[in-house]
């Protein structure tokens, strides 16, 4: 799915609605339903349409072919020339595949809970639990958030309503790395945090 500048506009003054919203004293209201399943005294505030991929590298196997060719010395070179580019060709794709990158790009229903983010994805529903967040990565400007996690591969969630997931997990979440990210942010945007617990 790919969102226009003007929603990425909304989503940008959305966020910042939310964010002072909060840093002011404001309650989120929890959704009257959803439609996932939560702990007793878990409540869901936001089910957003971001764009998920995780980061991480694979295992990719790929098969080495040989020849066996009769002829003449010319064709004979020929032969073994052509199978070792279909070799080198397989081995490249191989490594291309197996290398680290961002992967499981789809666009997948986020669950912003006073818990965790649930993400539901192809491969089924992912918990995300703000209490294990240990590394904070917001880029407005390319609106997109990087999660880290000690037990899972980076998590990347793009989208103009990224900026609320942001904004709620500084204002919500106990990891005092995402506070003291963000306050960073603030001062050199020129915006004093006073307000951010710390």
């Amino acid at each position: 799915m790919a969102w226009g500048p003007a929603e990425h506009q909304q989503g940008l003054l959305a966020g910042g609605d939310l964010f002072r919203h909060v840093l002011t004293g404001g309650e989120l209201e929890p959704l009257p339903y959803v439609s996932m399943l939560l702990r007793e005294e878990e409540f869901a505030y936001a089910e957003l349409p971001l764009e998920y991929s995780r980061f991480y590298a694979m295992d990719v196997s790929y098969e080495q072919h040989s020849v066996v060719a009769f002829g003449s010395a010319g064709f004979l070179l020929g032969a073994l020339a052509v199978n070792a580019a279909g070799n080198a060709i397989a081995r490249n794709r191989a490594q291309a595949l197996a290398a680290a990158q961002w992967r499981e790009h789809q666009v997948a229903r986020v669950f912003l809970t006073s818990e965790r983010l649930m993400i539901v994805a192809h491969a089924g529903a992912l918990s995300f639990w703000h209490e294990g967040l240990s590394e904070f990565f917001p880029a407005p400007d390319q609106f997109q958030l990087l999660l880290t996690f000690p037990d899972c591969e980076p998590v990347q969630l793009r989208g103009p309503k990224g900026h609320r997931v942001r904004w709620w997990m500084v204002t919500s979440t106990p990891s005092p790395y995402v506070v003291a990210s963000v306050k960073a942010q603030l001062l050199l945007s020129g915006i004093a945090p006073h307000n951010l617990r710390p």
